[in-house]
């Protein structure tokens, strides 16, 4: 008896095929309305193919950047739209793909000037943050980081706080208040100034044993993945933040609540405000997520991320401090901005996180590894992780 082969199913897009979301909406609304459901059902099914097929492709570019960190970029574009190839990639997601590992090599060939200008772990650390340590410091160079285990508290602050010090523009001792900021983190994952062509590859560690944590190889091991998945996702955001309190946003938003007859019309109106302000956070919370488990503490990462109290991890912190009864007018409508603001910035902000979360894990009992998961949920808005979750299992 003939062996039966097992039934292959054929995949929604043909190997070469390109397959445009954006361009594919366009001619489903075109599309007789009989006709429509099925064409629905299509487009969704290969847009899940598409955005999981990618992600394993953004997961195996990250791999083979790691072990050959001063390849071509050239094969490394020509390897990801071979692969990208099976899944329908289009011209801007081919763009895409180009200026990440553009930005990729602008970083990469800073971090090794820099470092063949300073070979000295001492005189980089002099250069970047205009500071002599005062203990040991030890630098590991990756492809996209520089990161610096501070055995001394001070340096370790001097490279946490940096940032925020250069941009006051004056010299001055670090506050109590700051010195437990800075003991409440392990690791921390900063910008540089000094060098802007650096970008997001500045990674540093306590290791100074100042502060609650254990100075286990394993542990630090565990935060140099964490602080490098913050460096990686930099490379593949496109979206700049808004700042709500910028007139150009500010303004319009105060002079439509004045104008605003009702007070259903204000609370929507504040929705809005509220939500601009959270939706920042939200970026940050996604990031730490994602670093969170890429680390293997997904279990404590909605707990710190929760936090109300004004924490490293209270991205909300100075919005829920800020007066923003700059339009209040009455007892009514200071209470009112108070119950949408909890509402919004804390009541729906942490349904957010811990949907958030849960998203992961079911993704994982999906059968899909911890990088996949990443590199998908990278590319998703955390407020839609839920949906976009639900449409790749339901798959």
């Amino acid at each position: 008896m003939q062996e039966e082969k097992p039934f292959i199913e054929e995949p929604p897009i043909k190997y070469g095929e390109i397959f445009d979301p954006e361009r594919e909406i366009q001619v489903l609304l075109k599309v007789p309305k009989e006709e429509r459901k099925q064409k629905l059902a299509e487009f969704k099914e290969k847009l899940t193919f598409q955005k999981v097929g990618l992600a394993r492709v953004q997961d195996i570019l990250i791999n083979e950047i790691r072990s050959k960190p001063n390849g071509k970029i050239e094969d490394f574009y020509d390897m990801a739209t071979e692969m990208g190839a099976e899944f329908g990639m289009n011209e801007t997601q081919r763009k895409d793909t180009k200026e990440v590992l553009a930005r990729y090599e602008k970083q990469h060939n800073a971090i090794e000037n820099i470092r063949k200008e300073f070979p000295s772990d001492k005189d980089l650390f002099r250069a970047l943050f205009n500071k002599i340590p005062k203990g040991k410091i030890e630098v590991v160079v990756g492809p996209v980081s520089l990161s610096f285990k501070c055995h001394d508290f001070e340096d370790y602050m001097a490279v946490f706080f940096f940032n925020r010090m250069k941009g006051s523009g004056k010299k001055r001792d670090f506050t109590d208040e700051e010195r437990e900021e800075a003991m409440a983190s392990k690791g921390v994952n900063v910008p540089s100034l000094s060098y802007p062509d650096i970008g997001w590859a500045i990674m540093a560690e306590n290791a100074s044993g100042v502060g609650n944590f254990s100075q286990s190889d394993k542990e630090s091991k565990q935060i140099f993945t964490h602080e490098e998945q913050h460096t990686i996702k930099s490379f593949f955001e496109k979206e700049e933040l808004l700042d709500p309190n910028h007139p150009s946003l500010l303004f319009p938003v105060r002079k439509s609540f004045l104008d605003a007859q009702t007070e259903a019309e204000k609370e929507k109106i504040l929705e809005r405000y509220f939500r601009a302000f959270r939706h920042n956070a939200e970026e940050y919370a996604k990031d730490e997520i994602l670093a969170y488990y890429k680390d293997g503490r997904l279990s404590s990462v909605y707990e710190s991320l929760a936090e109300t109290d004004g924490g490293n991890y209270d991205y909300l912190a100075d919005p829920k401090k800020i007066d923003y009864l700059w339009m209040k007018t009455s007892d009514e409508i200071r209470a009112l901005s108070k119950r949408v603001r909890d509402r919004v910035l804390i009541e729906e902000y942490k349904e957010i996180l811990a949907n958030g979360v849960d998203s992961v894990r079911k993704m994982e009992a999906g059968g899909y590894d911890k990088e996949e998961i990443i590199a998908l949920l990278t590319h998703e808005p955390l407020a839609k992780w839920g949906k976009a979750v639900g449409r790749v299992l339901g798959k």
